[in-house]
């Protein structure tokens, strides 16, 4: 049989292919010996005086799929010895580890697909046993961490314009809570923190100096006190920025508010017809297809109270995209605010009293237009790596994985 490309197809450029063993529906197996006559001693590294001495029995290693059949190579195991230091060792190949049986190739593309799925999804592709799948990744995991890791932080050290973002992620709802630091420029996530209280992020803080070594312009999060108080005491010069889409989430809040108030009020059937589109309500006008705008002009024809609150949070879009520098927006919140003063409802005042609260961090949009969607992207990604890997308890392993999650794509692109 010929086998004069078949080195090219294994990517084995040390060995070459000596005769084809046996071929089945599964399994194809192959006979391949070494290009080279002599090795380096590994005491001495010179192959002057380095004789053979015979060899075991050959070694079978797996290597990566041909054709959609799992590949065995068998290569003798060649004793050698120096008669120099006296020493004996053993032929040594660079596509495969000392006493194992799996080459490097097979398993860094085995590990590539356990990465972005699962070791069971990973074992069933490549016809390998789940558990040797799942030792391979644990093996992988910490090696590959710690050079993305160190690559991210490196980047976000040298950023001319640095803008973090801070916030929270659930591992179960209402419970725990995890706090991801991400470079938004950078589309990286620096580091993952258990916990969102201030006491622990101060501790964090405390742990690792080379947060504080950075030197963001913005950092975008949530309302949440205690992230603004951290923030404020590592980055005293940082733009504290509110991101704009929890921001907008209070405004909708208020509006879905005032429409359940005035639902009670209505017929039934004009009753059933708002409930079953209060969603129209949400999202900008100009977002929506004509039929859409149809029924959502029916839903604001039910109240007059309803329609002014609606155009309320149009007013605060047109705010967020149109306002043209910081000045311009400080005096534009300002009469939104007013607009918001001559709605007459519980839910339009509370949502005022915490815009004016937390004015300045609101207005600062406009000093540094970021906000956190891209972080949100990420934490979808979080979840489905946490439903897939359900039963990862150590929590080096669990950090490590949702690091690689989330960075791997970018940097290998």
């Amino acid at each position: 049989m010929q086998t004069k490309y078949i080195n090219e197809m294994l990517n084995l450029p040390e060995l070459r292919i000596h005769q084809i063993l046996s071929i089945n529906a599964d399994e194809l197996h192959i006979e391949a010996l070494p290009l080279s006559d002599r090795q380096c001693c590994p005491c001495c590294e010179s192959d002057q005086d380095v004789i053979r001495k015979g060899s075991n029995e050959p070694r079978t290693v797996r290597h990566l799929s041909v054709f959609e059949k799992k590949t065995y190579l068998h290569v003798p195991s060649i004793r050698m010895y120096c008669t120099r230091c006296e020493a004996g060792f053993v032929w040594t190949y660079e596509f495969v580890g000392p006493k194992e049986r799996y080459s490097r190739l097979f398993r860094s593309h085995t590990v590539e697909q356990a990465l972005g799925s699962t070791a069971a999804h990973s074992a069933r592709m490549q016809q390998a046993p789940t558990s040797t799948v799942q030792r391979m990744h644990n093996e992988a995991i910490p090696v590959e961490c710690e050079r993305i890791y160190e690559q991210v932080w490196e980047e976000a050290k040298e950023a001319a314009e640095l803008v973090l973002g801070v916030d929270d992620f659930a591992i179960k709802k209402g419970h725990t809570y995890n706090t991801g630091i991400h470079n938004l420029k950078g589309e990286t996530m620096l580091d993952l923190l258990p916990g969102r209280k201030l006491e622990e992020l101060r501790t964090y803080a405390q742990q690792h100096p080379d947060f504080l070594l950075l030197n963001p312009k913005a950092v975008v999060m949530d309302l949440a006190q205690a992230y603004h108080t951290w923030i404020s005491e590592c980055f005293p010069n940082a733009i504290r920025i509110a991101d704009r889409f929890h921001v907008h989430g209070y405004v909708i809040e208020s509006v879905q508010e005032v429409r359940k108030s005035i639902q009670h009020t209505l017929s039934p059937r004009a009753k059933a017809y708002l409930k079953a589109n209060h969603r129209l309500l949400n999202p900008p006008a100009e977002s929506l297809g004509e039929e859409s705008r149809k029924r959502l002009e029916t839903l604001l024809n039910y109240s007059p109270l309803l329609r002014s609150v609606w155009e309320w949070k149009e007013a605060f879009t047109t705010w967020y995209d149109c306002s043209l520098n910081f000045a311009v927006a400080k005096l534009g919140f300002e009469r939104w605010c007013e607009q918001g003063d001559r709605i007459d409802h519980a839910a339009v005042r509370n949502t005022l009293k915490t815009m004016r609260n937390w004015k300045a961090e609101i207005v600062n949009y406009h000093q540094c237009r970021w906000t956190n969607a891209t972080v949100e992207g990420r934490h979808n990604r979080i979840k489905a790596f946490q439903r897939r890997h359900y039963f990862t308890r150590n929590r080096s392993h669990y950090k490590a994985g949702i690091l690689i999650e989330c960075n791997r794509h970018r940097l290998l692109g």
